[in-house]
């Protein structure tokens, strides 16, 4: 079964690279907002010095990383003077990212690095806006904060992902989770756009399977939703639809052999282009609810993305069939699909959880009424308002009902 996914994989699956220059010409030729810089390539990481040493101006760097990535960004200061804030696990709240921030405060860099999943991209993005501005990132969050200006434009920053997920390195915004109000809001200005994406696919080989098929599961969710979105472009339509067919056979494929380069250069690039749908474009309920989710439970942003997926597309059907029936066949990538191509795909997508893995449903957290009410209210943000089908605390309280 192993040798005939990865045959049609190999068989399926064109020139990475040369797709990844296509995706980034029509990126540019569309006007659609993406980092300066965009390298993509295995290999590519040994540029970051050279890179580094020009944007930093002769001033220090700022690396922001997780524990497990401290020595390889140690290693990073060899040639270059800096420090490191290595305490991203999980992901980023007020407190992390202030602490990160008032350390670059008191290093002055030029420059901050970021080099890690989406936890660690949006930590690197919030600290290059407050390293040169003063107050706490919570005064900067969409619904909490009433900051909606930055006194000085934020640093340069070269975003490095190592996972494949949620694209973070192509978009303008920070997540961050503010645990006391039970919700996870954005942090969002145009400089905070990484100025260089260095996506080096041989970055990710060692991703643990269960990161590989949360974060996959979050690239699917966002490729799907910047299609059906009430906010939806046609240019990230576009890119989007070309992208989806790479899902459906890398991702397992990256799952089942880690060590696939090629299926782990599709993914790092569908995350990509999923992160500049989502710097472009909306997204829908399956982001806005994952949202509080993870506030509130804890639950890892990927993997509540991949189990609310299915139920949300069927939510939204009759809202967006023409979009999502393309979206959908776009992740078949099949010349023909008979009978619904909704549900055909929906049903795809649950084979695919299963696959590698991921629940169903969110039956496992054995919510009650009153903790789903605290999860639907924590869900209208910024995606839910992209919704097809407008959303109200009620109506996503009766939609969790059902899958709880």
């Amino acid at each position: 079964m192993l040798a005939a996914v990865m045959e049609r994989t190999m068989h399926s699956l064109p020139d990475i690279e040369k797709q990844a220059k296509k995706r980034v010409a029509e990126i540019r030729a569309a006007g659609l907002k993406a980092p300066a810089k965009i390298i993509f390539g295995a290999g590519v990481f040994v540029q970051l010095d050279d890179l580094a040493r020009e944007l930093a101006g002769g001033k220090p760097v700022f690396i922001v990383t997780a524990p497990f990535l401290a020595a390889q960004a140690e290693a990073l200061l060899r040639a270059l003077p800096g420090e490191i804030f290595a305490r991203v696990e999980g992901e980023p709240t007020v407190a992390l990212a202030d602490a990160a921030a008032a350390q670059a405060r008191r290093v002055k860099p030029g420059l901050i690095i970021s080099l890690g999943g989406g936890s660690v991209m949006d930590t690197g993005k919030a600290v290059a806006a407050l390293a040169v501005n003063p107050g706490s990132v919570r005064d900067c969050l969409e619904g909490l904060g009433s900051r909606t200006t930055l006194d000085a434009g934020p640093l340069p920053h070269i975003a490095v992902p190592t996972t494949a997920g949620t694209g973070a390195e192509a978009t303008r915004n920070a997540v961050i989770a503010a645990p006391d109000a039970g919700v996870k809001r954005s942090m969002r200005f145009d400089g905070m756009l990484p100025a260089i994406a260095l996506l080096d696919p041989a970055l990710t080989l060692s991703v643990p399977r269960a990161a590989t098929a949360a974060g996959g599961l979050d690239t699917l969710t966002q490729l799907i939703e910047v299609c059906i979105s009430a906010k939806r472009k046609p240019a990230v339509t576009a890119l989007a639809l070309q992208t989806l067919p790479l899902v459906r056979d890398a991702l397992p494929a990256c799952c089942a052999e880690p060590t696939n380069l090629e299926a782990r250069s599709a993914m790092l690039l569908a995350s990509f282009i999923s992160g500049v749908g989502l710097a472009n474009s909306g997204l829908a309920m399956a982001h806005g609810i994952s949202a509080a989710l993870g506030a509130l439970h804890g639950m890892a942003h990927g993997l509540a993305c991949g189990i609310l997926l299915p139920a949300t597309l069927r939510y939204n059907r009759s809202a967006c069939a023409p979009e999502l029936t393309a979206a959908l066949a776009a992740f078949l990538n099949e010349r023909t699909v008979a009978g619904d191509v909704i549900e055909t795909g929906i049903v795809e997508i649950e084979k695919l959880q299963r696959k590698i893995g991921v629940p169903g449903d969110l039956r496992h957290l054995k919510l009650d009424a009153a903790a789903l009410e605290k999860i639907a209210a924590g869900s209208m943000g910024s995606s839910m308002s992209g919704n097809p089908i407008p959303m109200t605390p009620e109506t996503t309280f009766e939609f969790l009902r059902q899958i709880t």
